[in-house]
């Protein structure tokens, strides 16, 4: 009988063993090394920089990043740093994305000899980074990361309207490569809406900045647009290529001052994106020698931006009334 009991029990804990070994044996995939929980970005950290080359972006990237609204909680804590962009690590560039409000917050709080680092922009899906830095008398400008690779960009992102920047991938000069097109708020107030056009582009493996100074579009603006006068009739013809436009200046408030009106560039300019194209908007402005200034956008002058991948030039000019 004893010998009976023993098998039984001996049977029994054999038994188990079999049924308990899915709850107390582990299995492979978690016998490997969980997940640092200390890093803070989004894409796999190497344990060293990688010297491979980052690859350009394209269309056909995989989703190597989660969005951020799946990630952590920002700890409120600015991240600290002395401007250098060569300083930086993975480990150093913020998670959490930052509005406007945010970022504007966080600058007021820093101390004079301090600098903030913000992720004010992003393109998880072509694992691309926007960042602004904000330091010791007031300098700032934005770092771009792509992947494991960053650079400075000397472009101011924050003014007193706290609009940030925005940023697409598109092939702007037809080479059959992506570029990356950041427009940037740059001043604002009353009759005026100005924003800024710069193209990053990533040719022959190499990332070079071109803006569109303000300075270039406006003598392509004055050049291309011209205006002519009636003054039996007070009608002011706006031309710019093969368009044109008819404005009654007494219906835009100005008054009949028995003068010959000019047109010219206001304080009203935007860019905007679509696929591969980048188009441009210019607010048009009426005006005549002693002239008290008015504010009116009398007309908006659209165009095309043509990049040729080095220089900006407009093209294939149409008018609308705001």
């Amino acid at each position: 009988m004893k010998k009976l009991i023993t098998l039984c029990t001996a049977c029994l804990l054999a038994l188990t063993g079999c049924n308990g070994g899915d709850a107390t044996t582990p299995s492979p995939e978690l016998t490997e090394p969980p997940v640092t929980t200390t890093l803070t970005v989004e894409t796999p950290i190497p344990t060293e920089e990688s010297s491979v080359s980052t690859p350009l972006p394209t269309d056909t990237l995989p989703l190597e990043v989660q969005p951020t609204e799946t990630l952590p909680p920002a700890t409120g804590t600015p991240f600290l740093w002395d401007g250098d962009p060569d300083s930086l690590t993975l480990n150093d560039f913020p998670t959490q994305l930052s509005g406007g409000m945010d970022v504007a917050e966080a600058v007021s709080a820093l101390g004079p000899d301090d600098a903030g680092l913000y992720l004010i922009g992003q393109l998880p899906e072509q694992d691309t980074w926007l960042y602004g830095y904000y330091g010791p008398e007031d300098a700032q400008r934005l770092i771009l990361r792509v992947g494991t690779q960053w650079h400075s960009l000397a472009i101011p992102f924050l003014t007193p309207q706290v609009l940030l920047p925005t940023m697409s991938y598109g092939d702007y000069d037809g080479d059959g490569d992506l570029e990356l097109a950041v427009i940037v708020f740059v001043d604002g107030g009353t009759g005026t809406n100005v924003w800024g056009l710069s193209v990053v582009d990533f040719s022959n493996g190499g990332w070079e900045l071109f803006q569109f100074a303000d300075a270039d579009y406006t003598a392509i603006v004055d050049l291309s647009l011209s205006s002519t006068y009636d003054p039996q009739t007070n009608l002011i013809t706006l031309h710019a290529g093969d368009t044109s436009l008819e404005l009654d200046p007494a219906a835009l408030g100005y008054a009949d001052l028995n003068v010959e009106l000019e047109a010219g560039l206001g304080n009203w300019v935007q860019f905007a994106t679509n696929g591969d194209s980048i188009s441009a908007a210019f607010g048009i402005t009426l005006w005549a020698p002693d002239m008290p200034a008015t504010g009116v956008q009398a007309a908006t002058l659209q165009a095309n931006v043509v990049y040729t991948g080095s220089a900006f030039g407009l093209s294939d000019f149409s008018f609308s009334q705001p």
